[in-house]
Parts: structure tokens; C-alpha cells; sequence
């Protein structure tokens, strides 16, 4: 293995996962708080807090304003302002072509988090920018889950070698982001 394959030890994503493992977590606001910051449907009006209930228009165009680049969008983006060939980020990634393909053509197509979570590593995303990225796929990086905590030990490392993140997920007895090597 070369200096840029580090694998990270055993020890030092035990220590990670000791110091960010939550397993539980409380919520931090009431039910009745979430709906006043979010604006909730109440007898089919929507409430935010202020004197009159929008309406379905006002909603509407609400959403319309919020939508942002899906994640084939960004990915898109992403290489391109790294200025990288596709080919070499799939390649790095450890992802097939036909794969990257359904992803490059469909901008609405959700990959697993897996796969999302491999394209991170990829792109020597730091933590903010891999929850951006997998976050347009619906999915989250959680300090509940051990495996997404080895993948957040290898990106705050700034270890971006694929087959090492394998390794050790495979390691600690979860599926790896790519390939075919668990079972």
C-alpha cells in the first residue's frame, strides 16, 4: 500500500466510535414547537404563526422557491468544479459504469446511501459537504450508527481511499460502500 492507501487502524476508529456513538437521542423540541416553527396544517390551513393561514398557492410557491439541485445535479457539479473526469470519480469511487450512467441521466435517480456515501469518499468531500451531497439522496450520516461513524472517521482523517472505508466496514462486520466483498 502506497502513503495515499492508508487505512486507518482497528484502534483508532474504536477510539472514534467511543468518543461520537450516541445511541440514543433525546428530542429537542415538543411536538407543539415543531409546528410553530414549520408551519403545520390545521383543519386544511396552513399556519405559521402569523395572522392569516396561507394557501395552497402561497404553499406552492413556497416549495417552488426551496428546491435546489437534485443529487445527479450535484454530483454533476461537484466533479466538474473539481475539475475531474467523470470516469476517473466512478472509477475512484468503485462504482460501475452502467451505474454512473443511470445516475448522469435520470436527475431524479436515488441512489443507495452506500453509493452516495462512495462518490463522497471519492470527491475528498469533508463532513458538511457529504452531508450536502448524500442529504440531496434523502439520507443523513448518523453518530447512532457505527457504520456511518467509520465513514466519518475516514473523512475527518482525510483518508479517501475506498477500499480501506471497505475494509474496515467490512471489518467491524458491516456491508462495505462498494463492490462485492461482504459475506
Amino acid at each position: 500500500m502506497s502513503g495515499k492507501e492508508k487505512m486507518l487502524s482497528k484502534a483508532e476508529i474504536d477510539e472514534y466510535i467511543r468518543l461520537h456513538y450516541k445511541p440514543e437521542k433525546k428530542l429537542g423540541k415538543s411536538f407543539l414547537g415543531i409546528l410553530k416553527g414549520t408551519g403545520a396544517c390545521l383543519g386544511g390551513a396552513i399556519y405559521t404563526g402569523a395572522q392569516r393561514p396561507l394557501g395552497l398557492e402561497d404553499l406552492l410557491d413556497s416549495v417552488r422557491n426551496k428546491i435546489e439541485l437534485t443529487f445527479s445535479e450535484k454530483l454533476m457539479e461537484l466533479i466538474k468544479e473539481k475539475g475531474r473526469k467523470p470516469a476517473d470519480i466512478y472509477k475512484k469511487a468503485d462504482i460501475n459504469k452502467d451505474l454512473f450512467s443511470k445516475i448522469k441521466a435520470n436527475k431524479y435517480y436515488r441512489p443507495t446511501k452506500e453509493t452516495a456515501l462512495a462518490f463522497a469518499i471519492a470527491l475528498h468531500l469533508n463532513l458538511k459537504e457529504t452531508a450536502d451531497l448524500i442529504g440531496r439522496a434523502g439520507y443523513a450520516l448518523s453518530s447512532s450508527i457505527k457504520s456511518d461513524l467509520i465513514v466519518q472517521c475516514y473523512i475527518e482523517a482525510k483518508v479517501y481511499n475506498i477500499m480501506s472505508v471497505n475494509d474496515s466496514l467490512v471489518e467491524y462486520g458491516f456491508k462495505p460502500l462498494t463492490g462485492r466483498r461482504f459475506g
